[in-house]
């Protein structure tokens, strides 16, 4: 019979076999003796029992979460490095049409001086 049970199950508090049990509530609820403040899942307000977490699964959670927080820091890491980028493009931009505005006024400039000298030769 234990064979089939599992190992958490032996845990919790039943209703059937041992000589060392009290009753803990009014409504007639078992305990064992070793621990008679356990309140059982007869008991109102008290959820049916859960599986205990195993050592395993709790360090594979414990590993996951690590590996998320890591994961996050390495995306703004990414995402500051990639703001930096869209910022030093903008003030790249800035200085090209700077540069492409003082060439439009160069090109202007030079073309009222040669009308200018054309004009002062015809005279």
């Amino acid at each position: 019979m234990l064979r089939l049970e599992q190992k958490w199950r032996s845990q919790l508090p039943t209703q059937s076999g041992g000589s060392k049990r009290t009753k803990v509530s009014a409504t007639g609820a078992y305990s064992s003796s070793s621990n008679p403040e356990t309140p059982l899942a007869d008991e109102p307000g008290v959820d049916s029992p859960v599986r205990p977490q195993g050592s395993k699964k709790s360090k594979r959670r414990e590993k996951e979460r690590e590996e998320e927080k890591e994961h996050r820091a390495k995306m703004m890491a990414i995402k500051e490095k990639e703001i930096q980028i869209q910022a030093a493009m903008k003030e790249q931009e800035l200085q090209t049409q700077r540069y492409i505005k003082e060439m439009e006024i160069k090109a202007k400039e030079r073309k009222m001086i040669c009308k200018y000298l054309m004009l002062t030769r015809l005279q």
